[in-house]
């Protein structure tokens, strides 16, 4: 696959002063599927266990997947590293991921490798960080606009997406569309953190129904969902799934 590397180094002018960030690549047509499982830029599925703390592994996963697609390096970061170390004291309690992207930019320049931090506890730890083991670079992040045909096409453009999603569904989940009803589900109450890898269709032969939905990748472990995945009904911001999207860039 050829990537349209140019709209994102384009976009990153933004880190260095630009008012803004045009899109390049438009509003043209979108594929019927898009995955980026497909093309190897998805890192294994995580467990966060007991530590509220979905907003690194949605951060860590987004930086991960965008290493692979802009840089061709495969790494996995750290989420305990964020969680003992991100000023705020923020531990397993909860955030956004936009403002993990802003910690993560402004404060810490990047995330460590696993390798160069303590294996994952699922709790806060003191934080233990090694002058001398150097973060992956996070130079930037980008919100954006909550209107699913635009994330589409960021998803097939620049990568994968970190949003925002009321788990009140995902709780019940046990594989297949996810279509709740705002009443179960409402996209004002967003909790938990995501991210979106990819989307796709699904046309009944029968009923002739035709269900786009979004491919997700959570922080619950393969035991859940379809292999640690959530496929959610796409283009009604089912579960608050536009209301807070974002992205990181890397160099």
């Amino acid at each position: 696959m050829s990537l349209p590397i140019f709209t994102y180094l384009f976009c990153i002018n933004l880190v260095f002063g630009l008012s803004h960030c045009l899109n390049s690549f438009g509003d043209g047509p979108l594929p019927r599927y898009f995955d980026w499982r497909d093309h190897g830029a998805v890192s294994p599925v995580k467990n966060q266990g007991g530590c509220e703390a979905c907003w690194a592994f949605s951060a860590v996963a987004c930086i991960e997947s965008h290493l692979k697609i802009h840089l061709s390096s495969e790494e996995i970061l750290s989420e305990q590293f964020l969680i003992d170390c991100a000023p705020g004291n923020i531990g397993c309690n909860s955030t956004s991921v936009l403002k993990t992207f802003g910690t993560i930019v402004n404060d810490i320049g990047g995330v460590l490798r696993d390798l160069d931090y303590k294996p994952y506890e699922a709790k806060q730890k003191k934080c233990s960080w090694d002058p001398l083991k150097r973060p992956i670079p996070v130079v930037g992040y980008r919100r954006v606009k909550p209107d699913e045909q635009i994330m589409a096409l960021y998803v097939v453009n620049v990568g994968p997406l970190s949003a925002a999603i009321n788990s009140a569904s995902m709780a019940k989940y046990n594989g297949g569309i996810d279509e709740p009803t705002d009443k179960l589900c409402s996209p004002r109450q967003t909790n938990h953190a995501i991210l979106i890898v990819g989307f796709s269709f699904y046309e009944d032969p029968q009923s002739k129904t035709y269900v786009p939905y979004w491919i997700i990748k959570n922080s619950w472990g393969t035991s859940w969902g379809d292999y640690g995945y959530y496929y959610l009904v796409r283009g009604r911001n089912a579960c608050g799934i536009a209301t807070d999207v974002s992205y990181p860039y890397v160099m």
